[in-house]
């Protein structure tokens, strides 16, 4: 049959595929239930037939060797058809079956026969658990059921070993999508280095002969000359600044050291960095409940140091910064918060205030890059780092660290 003919088809075989079951290893379970079908059935041969656009593939069996037949030769490709279980007593007087191969063979020929489908939770139909033997007979009622039920069975052993495949394949990219990430990190930060080599070297030149050029006499005596050169020492100035804020948020994100680490310890780590900005502005911070967790610690005080220095960058005119460093956690992990009472950011910029050379404010000092280091950080821990409004106005920016495998419940 040809799929592109028939979308019913189309589709079957479409949920087929997603099994991987044709041409590949049958789950072992299944010997044991064909084993059993027989047994309950009463009959010498048992079988889990897999129809494919083109073949029928008997993946496990007893009384008869496991083989792979055309479709066009199978029974079952027509008990895949059929509105519910099929049974045939004998093969020879039914229109379905009479001239198939099978029935007609000159030695062992199929003259019972009975089938139950295999229905994917989608509904296809992908095969049939099928017995047979060379004589005339049928099954009980309570036989019937039971193919039914077994028939069941075999989808359920199907199925476990389709999530079973699923689940090594993203434990495959999982771990191929680590070693890129390393792969990718250490480029990134060679890449950077050489950067940063190949524009400093420049810039450093022109640092100096700026420098040199303040202090020619012609230029010291002319406001406007002593003006540009000014210009030009702050630019180089900015200019530095921004190549070793590339440099950082290259460097970050890449191997960890994940240890039991005390989150106020870091938070009042960072604190005590910013001292003179924090002092300055007149900010106040809170800290909330901060429990120990699993994390590179200097990552994180780096994280907390970048958010509460943000926090005092944009803080609102009319009011002493306020910030509040909390953590909670929730079925997933735990969720770092870094909230403030500042100028706040409009709902359609805070996905893109994420992202490298971002600056909301082109007034403000600073690269754009203090955010988009906090979101390495969150990814390199396999967490997510978001931006919200604070109640009453201001920022919160949350942090979340999943829990460690080891440590779910």
């Amino acid at each position: 049959m040809d799929a592109g003919d028939d979308p019913a088809e189309h589709r079957r075989l479409a949920v087929l595929e997603r099994y991987g079951i044709v041409g590949a290893p049958a789950p072992p379970d299944l010997d044991v239930i064909v084993r059993l079908t027989a047994r309950v059935c009463d009959a010498p041969q048992a079988a889990v037939n897999i129809i494919s656009a083109d073949r029928q593939h008997q993946i496990a069996a007893v009384g008869i060797a496991p083989s792979v037949c055309s479709r066009s030769d199978s029974m079952c490709a027509v008990s895949i058809r059929a509105p519910g279980q099929v049974l045939v007593p004998d093969a020879r007087r039914d229109p379905r079956f009479a001239a198939n191969p099978w029935v007609t063979a000159p030695a062992g020929a199929v003259r019972f026969y009975a089938a139950s489908q295999l229905h994917s939770p989608e509904g296809e139909t992908l095969g049939t658990l099928c017995v047979f033997a060379q004589e005339v007979r049928s099954l009980t009622g309570r036989q019937r059921q039971a193919l039914d039920d077994l028939a069941s069975l075999v989808v359920d052993v199907l199925d476990l070993h389709r999530h079973r495949q699923l689940l090594h394949h993203a434990l495959l990219a999982a771990d191929q999508g680590r070693a890129e990430l390393e792969r990718s990190n250490t480029a990134l930060e060679q890449f950077a280095g050489q950067v940063s080599h190949d524009l400093k070297n420049p810039l450093t030149g022109i640092t100096g002969h700026a420098g040199l050029l303040a202090e020619l006499p012609g230029v010291t005596v002319d406001a406007q000359a002593s003006a540009f050169v000014s210009r030009i020492e702050a630019a180089t100035s900015r200019m530095n600044r921004t190549i070793e804020a590339a440099l950082s948020l290259a460097r970050t994100g890449g191997r960890l050291q994940l240890v039991q680490t005390d989150l106020r310890v870091v938070a009042q780590e960072a604190i005590a960095d910013l001292h003179e900005e924090l002092t300055r502005a007149r900010a106040h911070v809170c800290l909330g409940m901060l429990p120990v967790v699993p994390c590179d610690g200097t990552q994180i005080r780096r994280l907390l140091q970048n958010l509460v220095a943000n926090a005092v960058k944009y803080r609102h005119p009319g009011r002493p910064p306020r910030i509040e460093v909390s953590c909670d956690n929730d079925a997933d992990g735990w969720n770092l918060r870094v909230t403030d009472n500042g100028v706040g950011i409009p709902a359609e910029q805070r996905r893109h205030v994420l992202e490298p050379f971002v600056r909301l404010d082109t007034g403000a000092p600073g690269s754009g890059i203090g955010l988009a280091t906090c979101q390495r950080i969150a990814v390199a821990h396999r967490g997510t780092l978001a931006v919200d409004a604070a109640a009453g106005g201001g920022t919160t920016v949350t942090c979340h660290l999943p829990y460690p495998p080891a440590t779910q419940d």
